[in-house]
C-alpha cells in the first residue's frame, strides 16, 4: 500500500463528528461544498484507465517493436459493504488518490469568480439538510450524482465555519464541507454547467502531502490596511502596517474539459434583419490538448484552509481528551510555522500575532462553544489579527512617547545653550 493510500485511509478513519453551527434566524444563510476523492487505477498496472493526453512517444525504427501491454482486468467490488472491503481491492491498494477541484466561471456577480474551488453552493429552502445541498449543487455544476450509493459514499464532514468578509465586519454564511469517496474505478461522465464552471481538475493527493513535508508556497500579497481600516485612511496606514502575504499552492493545469467560445456570423436574412450579426456559442471540449506551458492553478484562501483541515487528519484523530482551546491554538501555531497562515511584512505585527496565539493557548478551557469562537477557527484567527493591529498601534505610540521623553532633555539643553554660544 502506497504512502498516499495509507494517508487517505488514516484521514478517513480519523473523520469524527463535526461541529455544527446552528442557524441564528430564518435569514441565516448556509452553504455546503463537496470534497470528492477518487482512487485512480495505476496506469502501469491498468493501462486501460490511462486518460493522459500527453503526445505519444515515437520509437526509433531501429528498435524492436514494443507490443502494447496486456490489459489486466479490474475485479471491482460493486457497492462494497465497508471501507475496509473497498481498500482491500488491488486497484485501490495500488492506485493514486486524487481530489476534484473546479475553476469557477468568470462572472461579475460571483464573489469567488475565476477561483479554484470545491463544487458546492448556497442552501435552498427545498434542501432537507446541508448534505443534500452539497449533493444537489455538485449535480448542477458538474453532473456528478453524489446520491448514487453505487458510485459515491459520504464519509463524513469537517467542522462548520462562519464566513465573514473584511476581517469579520460583514457576515456571509455558514459553510459545511462534506467528504465523499468514489467507489468505482471509472468516474461517471461530467456534465458541466458553463455559467458556473470553467474547468474541472483531478489533482493527486501527493501534491498536498509533499507541501506539508516541504512547504513550497507562491505568495499572494494584499494591503493589510484595506482589510482592517476604513477606506479613507487606507492610503495613510498602508506604509505604517505593510502588507499581508497569503500562501497558495500551484497546481498543474490538466483539465477534464475546457469551455470554448465559438463565434458564428449570420446573414441578415437568417436573423430577420437587413445587416449581418455575430452570435457566440459556448462549446464544451472534452478532449483538450495538454499544454505544459499553460498557467498553473493557484489553490489559496478558503479552499486551501479546508484542504489543510482534511490533511491534518493524516496524523490521526483530534485528541478530545485535552482542552479544546489549547489544541486549537497549537494547531494554529503549527500552521503558522508550516506557512498555511498569512505572513506579515512588519516585524511587530508578526510578533503580536504569535504572542496572542501563545497567550490563548495558556487560557485553555473545557468550554466548547461554537466554532466561530474557537481559537482554531479562521474567523477567530482574524480577530486575533485585529487585536494585534491594536497592540501595534499602542506599541508604536508608546515607543514614540518614550523616544520623545528621552530626547526632550538633550533638546532642552541644546536650546538653552544656544544663546550662550552666540
Amino acid at each position: 500500500m502506497s504512502r498516499e493510500i495509507t494517508a487517505l485511509k488514516t484521514i478517513i478513519d480519523s473523520l469524527g463528528r463535526p461541529r455544527k453551527i446552528k442557524s441564528r434566524g430564518p435569514k441565516y444563510r448556509r452553504a455546503s461544498v463537496a470534497i470528492i476523492i477518487r482512487v485512480r487505477p495505476d496506469h502501469n498496472r491498468y493501462p486501460q484507465y490511462n486518460t493522459s493526453r500527453h503526445p505519444p512517444t515515437i520509437q526509433p525504427s531501429s528498435q524492436k517493436i514494443q507490443h502494447p501491454p496486456q490489459l489486466r482486468p479490474i475485479q471491482a467490488i460493486e457497492n462494497p459493504e465497508s471501507l475496509d472491503e473497498f481498500f482491500e481491492q488491488d486497484w485501490v491498494r495500488t492506485g493514486v488518490p486524487e481530489v476534484l477541484f473546479i475553476e469557477r466561471a468568470t462572472r461579475k456577480t460571483d464573489r469567488w469568480s475565476g477561483h479554484v474551488a470545491l463544487p458546492g453552493g448556497k442552501r435552498e429552502e427545498a434542501d432537507e439538510d446541508d448534505q443534500e445541498t452539497a449533493a444537489r449543487e455538485t449535480t448542477e455544476e458538474i453532473g456528478l450524482d453524489l446520491s448514487d450509493l453505487t458510485q459515491f459514499r459520504c464519509l463524513g464532514a469537517l467542522d462548520d465555519r462562519e464566513l465573514w468578509t473584511s476581517f469579520g465586519r460583514v457576515f456571509l454564511m455558514v459553510l459545511s464541507p462534506f467528504v465523499y469517496i468514489q467507489l468505482s474505478p471509472s468516474t461517471p461522465p461530467l456534465k458541466p454547467q458553463p455559467d458556473e464552471v470553467a474547468s474541472v481538475h483531478w489533482q493527486p493527493l501527493s501534491l498536498f502531502l509533499d507541501r506539508l513535508d516541504k512547504p513550497q508556497w507562491t505568495p499572494m500579497t494584499i494591503n493589510l490596511s484595506s482589510k482592517l481600516t476604513p477606506r479613507l485612511s487606507r492610503t495613510f496606514l498602508k506604509g505604517l502596517f505593510g502588507t499581508m502575504s497569503l500562501h497558495s499552492i500551484e497546481m498543474p493545469y490538466k483539465p477534464e474539459f475546457v469551455l470554448r467560445t465559438q463565434m458564428e456570423k449570420s446573414t441578415g436574412s437568417e436573423s430577420g434583419s437587413s445587416s449581418p450579426s455575430t452570435t457566440s456559442t459556448v462549446i464544451i471540449d472534452y478532449e483538450p490538448e495538454w499544454d505544459p506551458d499553460h498557467r498553473p492553478l493557484k489553490l489559496w484562501g478558503l479552499t486551501l484552509q479546508m484542504m489543510a483541515d482534511l490533511l491534518e487528519l493524516k496524523d490521526g484523530p483530534i485528541q478530545l481528551d485535552i482542552r479544546q482551546k489549547v489544541w486549537d491554538s497549537k494547531r494554529m501555531r503549527k500552521r503558522l510555522d508550516a506557512g498555511f497562515l498569512p505572513g506579515f511584512s512588519q516585524a511587530d505585527m508578526h510578533f503580536w500575532v504569535r504572542a496572542l496565539l501563545k497567550f490563548h493557548s495558556w487560557q485553555g478551557t473545557e468550554n466548547k462553544t461554537s466554532q466561530s469562537n474557537r481559537v482554531g477557527s479562521w474567523e477567530s484567527y482574524y480577530r486575533l489579527v485585529k487585536q494585534a493591529f491594536l497592540f501595534v498601534i499602542l506599541g508604536r505610540l508608546a515607543a514614540f512617547a518614550l523616544a520623545m521623553k528621552l530626547l526632550r532633555a538633550p533638546t532642552m539643553r541644546m536650546l538653552q545653550g544656544s544663546p550662550a554660544r552666540s
